[in-house]
């Protein structure tokens, strides 16, 4: 009985010095996403475009527009709502510190993530944990999707906290009924983010009838529904029909990617975006790796519903018509989960010390070879500096082909202010354009989406043209006609140009 005090006091420090390692790897996990952005754009450059377009949404949303009904937008209202208090706080400091604050929450978003890995393989083992969020940290899916505001990060984080809530099920054959709902919760959440969470829904829903789980089943779609409804419904009572469109048809409708592979798509998901351009023996010895740590990781029954999602999501991504880079970090989160636990699952198979030690040191220097390709690279593209000065003194409204040139300037709320055009996705009219007459044409053909951006870019007194060019978005007639503007500031390809005429 003596002794029973002293043997808790152990157990704590363990335990403390277990969550010092987790917040160390949490602090790496932040460090790689914050470097290569610094060193690249910085937090105020120009990121991918679809970070600004969410972000601008959210600026559009805090001056009262709505999603769908003012102003279109091809994804689910979750992510506006997410940014909305960094928009909100831009309005008493500026835009293009709002944003910044919101890439900053990303990072941290990564970082959390990183945590969640490590407590979700914790009921493994130390080893599990420690491999598991280590390859997040540094896993290239997911530091792409971590770095700025895209709409993976915050579906991840959501997926983990589901996973972590419905583990007891990995052992027992009931779930309390509040986990079950906040579990569903959260899923439903992912949908709300991205509409590829329908997806992440299904598979968590038929992995619990598989394992007989039915009344959990049950209660987490039904809290996914009322999730999904709650934040949904609000902008669909209000724009049903441009919200159905914009969520579904124009993206059921959407023009494929040309070119891009299956070997392009397993690089991605495998996480070899970190070391450039595909390379099939590598991709393929990749894809063979990931496939024998997901029958490894099957034999611990934590780590099976993180298998399932592997299968699942790869294989919507192997057949979704788009694909970007940081699509990868949908399957991000599972896949360093069956990692962590396939690597607990060797060393534990090595019944011998030394071996043991040997599998181990294998893997960590196997890891650190990877994070090693973080050495230089780098995140966006520093906004010119030059065009600083033209957009602030316009008197009238600043257009632009891509909604992040507003932020960097400071010209987005007061756009708005001005009663300015509001468009925070540009590019994406001509998916809904195309969709609308049925016909599967390129942005760069598409003469209603031409005269569309024309119309827009001469709305205002200052245009900056970052995104599209002759063969890149605009016709060769349109550009003829951007050319003809007197041209006020120039950075590479990058223009700010004064409009004139009718633009037609």
């Amino acid at each position: 009985m003596g002794n029973a005090p002293a043997q808790a006091d152990a157990e704590d420090r363990h335990s403390n010095l277990h969550w010092i390692w987790a917040i160390g790897i949490a602090a790496i996990a932040f460090a790689v996403r914050l470097v290569p952005v610094v060193r690249g754009g910085g937090l105020f450059g120009l990121g991918n475009y679809d970070d600004g377009v969410y972000y601008a949404g959210a600026t559009g949303l805090v001056h009262g527009l709505l999603p769908y009904r003012d102003f279109l937008l091809l994804h689910p209202p979750g992510a506006l709502l997410l940014l909305s208090p960094f928009a909100a706080a831009a309005q008493v400091t500026s835009d293009s510190y709002g944003f910044a604050a919101a890439r900053i929450a990303w990072m941290l978003l990564g970082a959390a993530n990183t945590l969640l890995i490590w407590r979700i393989l914790r009921s493994i083992g130390l080893v599990a944990a420690l491999f598991g969020a280590l390859s997040y940290a540094v896993f290239y899916p997911a530091v792409y999707a971590d770095h700025t505001t895209l709409l993976e990060s915050p579906a991840t984080t959501a997926l983990l906290i589901a996973i972590l809530l419905l583990e007891p099920l990995c052992k027992a054959s009931t779930l309390s009924r509040g986990r079950a709902f906040a579990a569903g919760a959260l899923l439903g959440l992912t949908v709300t983010i991205k509409i590829w969470g329908l997806v992440t829904v299904v598979i968590v829903l038929g992995w619990l009838l598989i394992i007989r789980r039915f009344r959990a089943a049950l209660q987490v779609m039904i809290g996914s529904a009322a999730m999904a409804g709650l934040i949904c419904l609000p902008f669909f009572a209000a724009a049903p029909t441009a919200m159905w469109h914009q969520l579904v048809r124009d993206q059921l409708v959407r023009h494929a990617n040309q070119g891009v592979t299956l070997l392009a798509r397993l690089d991605g998901i495998v996480g070899l975006g970190i070391v450039g351009r595909p390379h099939t023996t590598i991709a393929v010895v990749a894809v063979v790796g990931l496939l024998c740590a997901a029958a490894l990781a099957w034999s611990y029954s934590e780590a099976r519903l993180a298998v399932v999602l592997l299968f699942g999501q790869g294989a919507f991504l192997l057949i979704t018509p788009t694909w970007f880079p940081h699509y990868a970090g949908f399957t991000a989160g599972p896949v360093a989960l069956t990692v962590g636990a396939a690597i607990a699952r060797v060393i534990a198979l090595a019944r011998a010390r030394p071996a043991r030690i040997a599998v181990a040191i294998a893997a960590a220097s196997a890891l650190l070879v990877y994070t090693s390709g973080w050495s230089d690279i780098r995140f966006g593209r520093p906004f010119p500096a030059q065009f600083q000065a033209p957009a602030a003194s316009a008197p009238g409204c600043v257009t632009t082909d891509d909604a992040t040139a507003l932020v960097a300037t400071n010209t987005l709320s007061r756009n708005i202010s001005r009663g300015c055009r509001f468009i925070a996705d540009l590019g994406g009219h001509s998916h809904d354009m195309a969709a609308a007459s049925g016909r599967l044409v390129s942005r760069n053909k598409n003469k209603q989406f031409q005269r569309f951006a024309l119309a827009q870019l001469n709305s205002g007194s200052v245009t900056i043209l970052l995104r599209f060019r002759a063969g890149q978005g605009f016709s060769a007639k349109t550009t003829a006609v951007l050319d003809q503007w007197p041209l006020l500031a120039r950075s590479g390809h990058y223009q700010v140009r004064q409009p004139v005429g009718s633009g037609q």
